[in-house]
Formats: C-alpha cells, structure tokens, sequence
C-alpha cells in the first residue's frame, strides 16, 4: 500500500507541533523519518494513523484518505510499534502479542487456532518463543520492545509504522530487528521507522525524511539525503559519512560523529605524541 501525506500540519488542540510536511512512500519501500528529540516524528505517525485527526492537510492510503476509516479497518491495514508500552496487568508475552488479532477477533469471542498460529510464528521469527508464558512486565526492556513489534506483526499489516523499533535493544537484537524489516520489505510490507541512529537507514531505508521542529528539511533517496551536511542541519553536530566495504556485497555507508578534544580541535587536527 502506499502512502501519501500532502500539505499536513499535525499537533494536538491548542498546541501545534508540525506543519506543511508533503512526502510519499510507495507499496513495499521503507522510509526512514530521522530528527532530533522533540522534532515531532511520535506526533507525525500518531496522525498517519488517524490516531490524531489532521489540523490541515491530508493524509491517503492507496489514494484513499482514510480520516473516515473505523478503527476496525484501520487496524487490519496499518500497525504501529510505539516507543514503549507501560503494562499495568500480569498478561503473558502470548497474551500480548495476541492482543494484534484484536481487529480480526468478533466483539466479545477469543481468539481462534488461526490467531494462535500466527502469534506463535512470530514470536519464533522474532526469537521469543521461550517467553510466550512470561509476564510481560517482568521482563527486559528490550524483550518488551521485541514483543511490541510482534504485536504489529501479528496484525499481519500491509502498513508498519514502527517507532524508534530498535530503542533498548543490544546490538544483537538491532541487527534482528532491522534484518526483519528487510524480510518485510521483500514481502511488500511499507514501513515508516523513525531511529536515533542515522547509520541504520543505509542499511534497510529507500528513501528518508529529515524533520526539524515540526517542519521537513528534506526528503528523498537515502543516499542523496543522508549527508553531512544535512545531518549537521538537522542535529547540530559534525558527522562524517564514511563508506565501508561489505563482504561480498557492494560497498556501504556509515555515519561517524566527528571528535572534538576539549579545546575544540577535530580528531583530524589533533597529532599523537612523539613515540
């Protein structure tokens, strides 16, 4: 499904928090929202969701605006991973992660062996099977983020809108979480992801957005937009985009904060002492 937001101004009542923000994301792409804390990227998915109604503009999936669709049908097209989920009841990692069947499951019925099964694959996939029967709020961070994410998955969305998916994740876990992205994209899932970590859109993003106080700076193909320059722009900060040789791939790309010492002199200024 694609996705096509033109002329949006999001925020709360009273409280503006973007505006005139025009981007699209075609079927099976993933686009990379990138910015710093503050910028707006939670509210902006929280609208393309229709969790916020639009103070301007519009927003259209397929070509269809979708600020009269249910909930019901809403769900059973997009799905969201938010930053965190507090849990306040004992409900097992199962229990969570079938809570994503809910836009499939008639009022008031349980789940079926349908639901189960799919619950049960991507817990596998995600490699938290060995928790289906943990408390949910009694394990790591990370494994609550890993279980949010099969939640979405569970939905079986055509749309995954996932935010800041790899926070509190060890390395390991990242690589997990942006590798399933990848086998998404093949499958022709459209992903929206926002990171704190630049680096990670070269490795699963087509194309990225960079938002700077409610306001898009940039939109386009990673490798165009993903520069120094514009990284200095959006965070105030130096940052070098170096590449890197992948075995037996084509070359990639990292990006690098640039040192300082103390008296404010790059790393490339700064000279060893004498052996």
């Amino acid at each position: 499904m694609s996705i096509d937001i033109a002329g949006l101004a999001f925020g709360y009542p009273g409280h503006p928090v973007g505006s005139d923000v025009s981007l699209s994301v075609a079927p099976g792409e993933v686009l990379c929202l990138l910015g710093p804390n503050g910028s707006g990227k939670t509210t902006l998915f929280k609208t393309t969701l229709g969790l916020l109604p639009p103070l301007k503009g519009r927003i259209a999936v397929d070509g269809e605006t979708t600020e009269r669709w249910s909930r019901r049908r809403t769900a059973q097209h997009l799905a969201y991973v938010p930053q965190q989920h507090d849990a306040y009841f004992p409900f097992t990692v199962m229990e969570v992660v079938l809570m994503g069947r809910g836009a499939y499951v008639a009022a008031f019925a349980t789940p079926g062996r349908h639901d189960r099964e799919v619950a049960e694959r991507t817990l596998r996939e995600l490699h938290l099977l060995h928790l289906r029967d943990q408390v949910y709020s009694q394990i790591s961070s990370g494994e609550r983020q890993l279980t949010l994410i099969a939640r979405a998955l569970t939905q079986q969305p055509r749309v995954l809108i996932m935010d800041e998916p790899t926070a509190n994740l060890d390395f390991g876990n990242q690589v997990l979480v942006l590798n399933q992205i990848l086998r998404l994209k093949q499958a022709g899932i459209t992903i929206m992801m926002s990171t704190h970590d630049p680096g990670q859109a070269f490795y699963c993003a087509d194309n990225v957005a960079m938002l700077r106080d409610g306001r898009l700076l940039c939109w386009g193909p990673t490798d165009e937009v993903l520069t120094s320059a514009n990284l200095r722009s959006v965070y105030g900060v130096d940052v070098a985009v170096v590449e890197i040789t992948k075995t037996g791939e084509h070359p990639g790309k990292v990006c690098v904060p640039v040192m300082s010492d103390p008296r404010g002199r790059a790393d490339s200024e700064i000279q060893a002492p004498p052996a």
